[in-house]
C-alpha cells in the first residue's frame, strides 16, 4: 500500500510539473488575484474607507484595526518615546481602544529584534503617510510574492495549494496582520533563496529569524554542521537577540513567562505537548540525516517543532498554520498545513478551531512516516538497535 501511495504521489508530481510554464504562471497569478480580492474585504476602515469608492461601498469593513496591529502600534510608540521603557511601558499611556484590546503586559511580548523592526516601520510609515498598517501590509505582500517566486522555481502547484484557504489567511495577514510572524517569515524566505543559490549567509539569516521569533529555534541543532566561522556568528546573533537583552532592558524576562501567567493549565498543557513534540523532533532529525535533507529542507522544517509545541500548549492553531506557509519543495509540509486547515473549513460548525491543530499534527506525523518508509523500515529498525551510533550519525549530520 505504501508503494502504491508513493507511486501515485510521484506520478501526480511528474504530471503537475509537466504543466506548460505559461499555464503555471497563469494559475499562480489567478491565485494572487483571488488573495487580493479576498484581502480587500479585510482592510479596516481606519486605513481606507470604502464608503466613497463606488465598487466597494457595500463591502463590510472593520471599524478598528486588528488586535495585533493595535498592540504593535502601541509598543512602537513606547519604543519611539523611550527605548529603555520597551518592556516596562510605564511612560506611554494607552488610548481607550488600546486598553480595551490588550493590557500593557499583553501588548507585543516579543524579543527586541522584532520590536525594534516594528518601531522602525512605524516611524517610516508615519513619515511617508502609509502608516504602520500600510507598512505591515507591504511586508505581507512581500512574503506572498517571495513565496510565489520560490514555488515557481521548485514546485509551482504548492502556491495555489497553500492559498486554497485564502479566507482564513487573508483575515490573519490583512486584518489581524500577525506582524511578528510576517517579519520572521520574510527573513526565512530570504534564507531559503540564499540557500537555494548555494551562497553563504543562510545560517546567519536563520539566526536573525530566531532572534525575531522563536519559531525556528529547532534550527539551532544545525550548529554542529556549520563552518568554524559561521557557527560562532550564528550563536552570537542568537545570544545577542535573546539573552543579552536580559542585562539591558528591565522586565525583559516577562515575555518568556507571560503565557504561563495567562493560562492556569499552562504547564500541564506544555508537558502534554512536549510528549508529542520531543519524539517528533528526534524523528525529524533522523529523517533529515538519513535522507540527506539539504539546507532548504532544513530551513523549512526547522519552523515546525517549536510552532507545534506552541500550538498544542495554547490550543492555538495559528502558530502552526502560519509557519507551514513557508514553501516545501518536498511538498509534504505544505500539504499538511493546507489539508489540515481545509478539513476544519469543511466542518467548522461541528468542531472548535483549535481542533485544526490536531489534524495538522497527525498529517505532519504521517509525513514523517512516509519519509521513514523512504529510508526503509529495515534500516530504521537497524538504526534503532544501535542508538549510540545512530545518535553520533545524527550529531555529525
Amino acid at each position: 500500500m505504501q508503494a502504491r501511495v508513493s507511486g501515485f504521489a510521484d506520478a501526480l508530481d511528474v504530471r503537475l510539473l509537466a504543466v506548460p510554464r505559461p499555464l503555471q504562471r497563469a494559475i499562480i497569478a489567478l491565485t494572487i488575484l483571488l488573495a487580493v480580492g479576498v484581502g480587500i474585504t479585510e482592510v479596516p476602515r481606519p486605513f481606507l474607507d470604502y464608503s466613497g469608492v463606488p465598487l466597494l461601498q457595500r463591502v463590510h469593513q472593520y471599524e478598528t484595526y486588528g488586535t495585533d496591529t493595535i498592540a504593535d502600534m502601541y509598543e512602537s510608540k513606547v519604543i519611539l518615546h523611550d527605548i529603555r521603557d520597551m518592556y516596562t511601558k510605564a511612560e506611554t499611556p494607552q488610548t481607550p481602544l488600546e486598553a480595551r484590546t490588550w493590557s500593557k503586559e499583553a501588548s507585543s511580548p516579543y524579543p527586541p529584534a522584532v520590536l525594534l523592526a516594528m518601531a522602525a516601520l512605524y516611524a517610516f510609515g508615519e513619515r511617508t503617510g502609509a502608516g504602520f498598517y500600510g507598512m505591515m501590509l507591504a511586508v505581507a505582500c512581500l512574503f506572498v510574492g517571495l513565496s510565489a517566486v520560490y514555488c515557481l522555481r521548485t514546485r509551482w502547484y504548492l502556491f495555489p495549494l497553500m492559498w486554497a484557504n485564502v479566507g482564513y489567511l487573508a483575515h490573519r495577514f490583512v486584518y489581524v496582520q500577525d506582524d511578528s510572524y510576517l517579519l520572521m517569515l520574510v527573513v526565512v524566505m530570504a534564507a531559503l533563496f540564499v540557500a537555494r543559490a548555494r551562497r553563504p549567509g543562510a545560517h546567519v539569516l536563520m539566526a536573525v529569524a530566531i532572534a525575531v521569533k522563536l519559531s525556528p529555534l529547532y534550527y539551532v541543532k544545525n550548529l554542529t554542521g556549520m563552518r568554524r566561522a559561521t557557527g560562532p556568528a550564528f550563536l552570537a546573533i542568537v545570544l545577542a537577540g535573546l539573552v543579552v537583552p536580559y542585562f539591558v532592558w528591565p522586565n525583559y524576562a516577562y515575555i518568556f513567562s507571560f503565557h504561563e501567567q495567562a493560562r492556569a493549565s499552562y504547564w500541564a498543557n506544555t508537558a502534554g505537548a512536549a510528549a508529542v513534540v520531543v519524539p517528533f523532533s528526534i524523528a525529524l532529525w533522523y529523517v533529515e540525516t538519513r535522507l540527506h535533507f539539504d539546507l532548504e529542507d532544513r530551513i523549512g522544517w526547522s519552523l515546525v517543532p517549536f510552532a507545534m509545541l506552541l500550538a498544542l500548549t495554547m490550543n492555538a492553531a495559528r502558530h502552526l498554520i502560519v509557519v507551514l506557509l513557508v514553501p516545501d519543495k518536498r511538498v509534504a509540509r505544505n500539504m499538511a498545513g493546507a489539508f489540515g486547515l481545509g478539513l476544519y473549513s469543511l466542518l467548522p460548525w461541528r468542531i472548535p478551531f483549535g481542533a485544526a491543530v490536531y489534524f495538522i499534527v497527525v498529517l505532519l506525523c504521517a509525513a514523517l512516516l512516509y519519509y521513514l518508509a523512504r529510508i526503509g523500515w529495515r534500516v530504521v529498525a537497524s538504526d534503532a538497535r544501535r542508538p549510540v551510533l545512530t545518535a553520533r550519525m545524527m550529531w555529525r549530520g
